[in-house]
């Protein structure tokens, strides 16, 4: 080889070795479970207005709402409640209630269902929770022409009964 010819080769050889380490780190980084993607963030970006118009009809609406999570069983069928309220604090009866709910360890993993109304204003549903810990809980709800959405979160406890100890306690 010509003296001088060995650069464009070394080069080639540091621009390859940078795109496949790209590609080493981005099937790492879309594999882990606790990483998460807000789903459809640029077009929640985009519709900012109607994002705020909602959070100002959450604030005159008054709604509320207050969740539980039973402890977890055997993981399969974790009980949530979510108690719907008016501006009144008064249960709100008759609503279309959806849940979204995610374990903040693991993002990426989403549950979703739609409750069933178990009493006056109180909506329930199953869902299988299997790890203890913190979990958020995005609350989509609807009566009549009126919307509500909220997000908080609840705990998840292991069921002492099922013969897995809570976290911090002895098992008995």
């Amino acid at each position: 080889m010509k003296p001088g010819r060995g650069w464009p080769l070394g080069i080639t050889i540091i621009l390859g070795a940078t795109v496949a380490a790209n590609l080493v780190v981005m099937r790492i980084a879309n594999d882990d479970p606790a990483f998460a993607v807000e789903p459809d963030y640029y077009r929640k970006a985009v519709q900012y207005d109607s994002t705020m118009a909602q959070q100002r009809a959450n604030i005159s609406l008054g709604w509320g709402i207050v969740t539980a999570l039973d402890p977890i069983g055997d993981g399969t069928h974790t009980r949530l409640a979510v108690q719907l309220l008016d501006a009144s604090r008064s249960p709100l009866p008759g609503a279309r209630v959806a849940v979204m709910a995610r374990f903040n360890a693991r993002a990426n993993d989403t549950l979703t269902a739609v409750l069933d109304e178990e009493a006056p204003g109180r909506y329930v549903t199953t869902l299988p929770i299997a790890r203890p810990g913190e979990w958020e809980v995005r609350v989509d709800a609807s009566h009549g022409s009126q919307h509500f959405s909220a997000s908080t979160r609840v705990t998840a406890v292991l069921d002492v009964a099922v013969g897995r100890p809570v976290p911090g306690e002895s098992a008995p």
